[in-house]
């Protein structure tokens, strides 16, 4: 069959414990990943800590200037302040899909949030509408949130220490998709 292009929702945990290294990581791997859209796909990226905030109200084309666009709101990015998951999963997760679009979300934090259980009610809940890949950022990330995410999702779980680890992982995403 036709392959759908597709839609992919980058949410970013920008919180006070990624700040500094893994949230370098983290940016290194967004940088790989939008780099690295089809000119067919579309995107959007949301960025959280207390609050959220989206780079655009609906998915854009990934077209040169739309990436460009996106990659300065992520590195505009320092770190600090709460995480507030559940929230940022609840507002990608409502997103209106793109027609004929396949829909991913793509998570990327250290995981420092004890809510892993209405984390994967809520993706389990929205399986229809997008699945989902979750990207455990530096050292000490919380497997449990990020394996349980991609796998309530129906998607994959990628580990990244470190910005060799990350660039491996965005290349294993893109095979795997």
């Amino acid at each position: 069959g036709c392959i759908l292009p597709r839609e992919y929702i980058f949410v970013v945990d920008v919180s006070g414990s990624m700040s500094g290294f893994p949230l370098e990581v983290s940016k290194g791997l967004l940088h790989d990943l939008i780099d690295h859209l089809g000119s067919r796909d579309r995107f959007n990226v949301l960025l959280f800590a207390g609050g959220s905030s989206m780079l655009a109200r609906r998915s854009l084309p990934a077209t040169s200037e739309n990436r460009d666009l996106a990659l300065r709101f992520i590195d505009q990015q320092t770190g600090g302040g709460g995480t507030e998951l559940l929230p940022a999963l609840a507002r990608a997760l409502a997103l209106p899909k793109t027609e004929g679009f396949s829909k991913s979300i793509i998570l990327a934090t250290d995981g420092y949030v004890a809510v892993e259980d209405e984390a994967f009610e809520m993706v389990r809940e929205h399986l229809g509408k997008a699945n989902f890949f979750a990207f455990g950022i530096g050292s000490s990330v919380n497997r449990l949130l990020i394996e349980g995410l991609a796998h309530n999702g129906m998607g994959e779980s990628f580990v990244a220490e470190n910005e060799g680890a990350a660039l491996r992982a965005a290349k294993r995403f893109r095979r795997y998709i």
